[in-house]
């Protein structure tokens, strides 16, 4: 896609028929096809499952309003709180974008089924050309068509799905191979989902208070939503290839938060206030991933690993820190156990590579590679001393500002 030729599904307000149109750039031209490079151009028969499909770009008065506007109506219809109904409006404005990020961001709804119902129906008219189903299957769903999927009940096939639905160049046999990558609402209901790709997920709590919201009330607010749509559709025409060669990162932050909110943030153009808030918003997800992940035993293993490093021990045998490691879990209240066998298994997983000592059995040789790995890992699994750092270490200093 260049600049000067981009093609978006609209629908005629008159005639509910959808049309093409032809950004070149400055303006638009709206037409049944467009022929371009020896190419004919029409719109996809999929077009009609598009719940809300704008009518033509409109102005808007910056990103920040845009934003406030898109939160205001997702709080107003669905009742879900201030927090929750600004991440919800991120997730909408990424759902612009999904061509140009890395992962597609997802959000699993648990709770109340009505009213998260509701709340899929609030975003069926926000987010960029939203398909509402009951479950999972691609069945009548096109393979050009790329739309938001709101999902109203997970299935077994959705755990499978997940992967591909985050993250493109990923996909599906089903039967012919395809790409499903982009944008999605699934509500869980009570599912505990056993892919781990639901983690990289946003997981939302629906409240039995929260508002309803059916088909009168979207007609109701017909007006705002096709204003909302109309809107959206100029911010992503201008702002395409600014989100495309956008760097946005918040380096503190680790594992999937990091991911999911750098590819929420490359969609906020010329709104540093906004981004300010994503990272305010995701940092106790943050502290909570780091949290989790030390108290796994591949963290434990490392912390282990890093004891040795500061008391700047040349070799350590995989003996000493399975006692090391079992200490620690000790200390935190934990009854499981490694053995040395186990260790060197969770070691080898890890990349640290064992070699033969001495009489004593196998270990590691703390190199200045190995104590430089051990760091990285360490800080990569939120393990607070590193995070805090030993003073006169070298390896703590290297890590210290990222």
């Amino acid at each position: 896609m260049d600049p000067t030729n981009i093609l978006e599904l609209v629908r005629d307000p008159d005639s509910r028929q959808v049309r093409l149109l032809h950004w070149n750039g400055k303006q638009s031209v709206v037409s049944e096809e467009f022929g371009f490079r020896g190419r004919r151009y029409v719109p996809t028969a999929g077009a009609k499952l598009i719940r809300h499909l704008p009518s033509k770009p409109a102005p808007y008065s910056g990103t920040q309003a845009l934003f406030s506007a898109l939160a205001e109506f997702i709080e107003k219809n669905s009742g879900v709180g201030g927090d929750d109904a600004a991440q919800l409006a991120f997730f909408t404005f990424s759902s612009y974008f999904c061509d140009c990020l890395s992962i597609s961001p997802c959000v699993l709804l648990f709770g109340a089924p009505l009213q998260a119902v509701s709340l899929l129906r609030v975003l069926s008219c926000t987010c960029r050309h939203p398909v509402l189903s009951v479950g999972s299957s691609m069945v009548g769903l096109p393979p050009e068509l790329r739309p938001t999927r709101i999902i109203c009940q997970s299935d077994s096939r959705l755990q499978r799905q997940l992967l591909a639905l985050q993250f493109q160049g990923f996909g599906l046999v089903d039967p012919q191979p395809r790409e499903i990558s982009g944008a999605s609402v699934i509500y869980a209901g009570n599912v505990d989902l056993k892919t781990p790709f639901a983690e990289a997920c946003l997981q939302l709590w629906v409240s039995p208070g929260s508002r309803s919201f059916g088909l009168r009330e979207e007609d109701q607010q017909a007006a705002m939503i096709h204003d909302l749509q109309n809107q959206l559709l100029m911010y992503r025409l201008q702002n395409y290839f600014k989100v495309r060669r956008s760097e946005f990162d918040i380096p503190e932050f680790a594992g999937a938060t990091r991911e999911y909110v750098r590819a929420l943030g490359q969609c906020l153009v010329d709104a540093p206030e906004l981004q300010t808030r994503l990272r305010t918003l995701f940092r106790s997800r943050d502290d909570g991933d780091r949290t989790e992940a030390a108290c796994e035993l591949d963290a434990v293993v490392v912390e282990a690993l890093a004891v040795c490093c500061h008391e700047r021990k040349p070799s350590v045998h995989v003996g000493e820190v399975a006692t090391l490691a079992n200490g620690i879990l000790s200390l935190r209240g934990e009854k499981v156990e490694l053995s040395a066998k186990q260790l060197g298994g969770r070691l080898k997983n890890l990349g640290f590579r064992t070699t033969r000592l001495d009489s004593g059995g196998r270990g590691i040789y703390l190199l200045n590679g190995e104590c430089a790995r051990v760091h990285r890992h360490g800080r990569a699994l939120g393990i607070m001393a590193l995070r805090e750092g030993l003073p006169g270490c070298p390896f703590c200093k290297e890590g210290e500002g990222k």
